[in-house]
């Protein structure tokens, strides 16, 4: 049984969610992301029919996703879900804590607060943001605390209890992202670790009974909701799978620079950001940590192993991407950080530079957005157009850029809110081109990107419609902005594109 906590330990924890908290805050001085703005819109517009969960728009998530940014706008308004995240992170650091005392005792716990706090506050991974792998992650945390203390002597209905947590908080962590398994691949290998040892075999059972009865809850629920919505079974898996494997086709079919491009800046970050830095010296220290933590070791393994799979495999490379490396790292850190021998030493000198990396970023990226070095070229071409549009005007950005939509107050008449599900969905822009061509054409088009961008245009035909139907009205911030002929409007005005977010709300 693990040693009691100290008031020592409380007061260290708060201050390092204070500080995880603090470290967060400049993050809000930015507008919404394209995800963000994505899953609001969806959310504001939920409506569930039988071949799509959300009704109109189309994203390939959970109910359990869109649920809570529903719940979240309805509570606070549109930055409401980062409020969310913001505590959702405060749990991921008091699961780490309590994961690493779990493991190797204060010592341990007290480095794995710290590798939590500097990672989920280091700006440059999108912490600050609520996309999918910013809510799901402290889920994945938590599924991999709750199994720990499901382990605990004696064994009782607690334990029992734990264990069933640890299974709702695993299958939530996939209901925010798809592929955040690293909760679920965790208590699998430590119950099946349990139930392979003869002396343990009963308690591991009873324990893994637990697990996933906890993790069926969820996953009856969203059948339930289901049922009563009139929503098919099979859309879930097609959404949320099915679709992801057409669209690493779809990625790999076409040109694929902007992706390699991301790629390697994502490798980069993950050495700038102490993420390589970790875990090399996990797997070179893996004969000190299995001779300790044998299962624990073989866990933290396995999530990595999944994580990145998921990584390759998502194909879009996109900063986010890292940020379900972040449990694993913490649990490492754990099961290596309290020895008083070199190995501990070497990685409490790690976990230092990982917090001084971070410090870094926070402080670059404050100064960036305040100052102007970084604008945000979206929200203000959504904000120019909002100053010309009347009530019920629409809006169309190509192809994506849900931001561009929350900046104008304005809807978007198309049904795929994001690039991906457009060039998958609709490959020929058949849906595009109708709805172009249709009496209730979109009022606005913002060319954000290239109309035959990945090749989707090669036959010009989105062009031509565009060409027939649209004036080609204002360049803002290097953005083609088009207005329908049917309607007479002035053209957006024009814009200092270096106004920094500060400016543009108090100036």
């Amino acid at each position: 049984m693990a040693a009691p906590v100290r008031r020592s330990d409380s007061r260290f924890l708060l201050v390092a969610v204070a500080v995880c908290l603090l470290l967060r805050f400049p993050g809000l001085l930015w507008p919404l992301t394209p995800d963000e703005s994505g899953f609001l819109l969806v959310a504001r517009n939920w409506n569930p029919e039988p071949l799509n969960p959300f009704g109109y728009y189309w994203v390939d998530r959970s109910p359990i996703l869109i649920g809570l940014y529903r719940a979240a706008d309805v509570l606070g308004g549109a930055y409401m879900p980062r409020v969310v995240a913001a505590a959702l992170a405060a749990l991921l650091v008091v699961a780490a804590h309590r994961s690493g005392y779990l493991i190797g005792g204060r010592t341990a716990a007290r480095w794995a607060t710290v590798t939590a706090v500097a990672l989920v506050s280091n700006p440059e991974l999108y912490a600050w943001t609520a996309k999918g792998e910013m809510l799901g992650i402290p889920f994945v945390m938590m599924s991999c605390w709750l199994i720990l203390e499901a382990l605990q002597r004696p064994h009782n209905w607690r334990c029992l209890a734990f264990a069933s947590g640890a299974g709702i908080a695993a299958v939530v962590a996939l209901g925010m992202k798809q592929n955040l398994a690293g909760g679920m691949v965790f208590g699998a290998v430590i119950l099946a670790s349990l139930c392979l040892r003869r002396d343990s075999r009963h308690e591991g059972l009873a324990l893994a009974g637990s697990a996933l009865a906890g993790a069926a809850l969820p996953v009856v629920a969203i059948i339930c909701w289901a049922g009563w919505n009139d929503v098919h079974l099979s859309t879930f898996w097609e959404m949320m799978y099915g679709f992801r494997a057409d669209a690493f086709s779809a990625i790999t079919r076409t040109g694929m620079e902007a992706e390699l491009a991301r790629a390697d800046t994502l490798a980069l970050l993950f050495i700038q950001t102490g993420l390589v830095a970790i875990f090399a010296w996990f797997l070179v220290s893996l004969p000190k940590a299995a001779s300790s933590h044998a299962t624990v070791t073989l866990a933290v393994l396995v999530m990595l192993l999944m994580d990145g799979i998921g990584v390759v495999l998502g194909g879009s490379y996109w900063t986010a991407y890292l940020l379900p490396l972040i449990p694993p790292a913490a649990i490492a850190v754990a099961i290596l950080a309290g020895g008083k021998d070199y190995v501990g030493r070497w990685t409490r000198g790690i976990v230092v530079l990982t917090s001084l990396l971070t410090a870094y970023w926070v402080v670059d990226f404050t100064i960036s957005r305040t100052t102007g070095d970084i604008d945000p070229t979206a929200y203000h071409v959504g904000l120019a157009i909002n100053d010309v549009a009347e009530p019920h005007d629409t809006i169309l950005p190509l192809y994506g850029r849900a931001d561009i939509v929350h900046a104008s107050g304005l809807e978007n008449p198309y049904r795929y809110p994001w690039s991906l599900p457009a060039r998958v969905l609709d490959p020929e822009l058949a849906e595009m081109r109708s709805l172009l061509a249709s009496p209730t054409r979109p009022t606005w088009v913002v060319e954000w990107d290239p109309v035959n961008i990945w090749g989707i245009d090669t036959a010009g035909r989105v062009q031509s419609l565009l060409d027939r139907h649209y004036v080609d009205v204002a360049e803002l911030c290097g953005r083609t902005i088009w207005r329908s002929r049917n309607h007479h409007r002035p053209p957006p005005p024009a814009i200092n594109c270096n106004e920094s977010w500060l400016e543009i709300q108090f100036g």
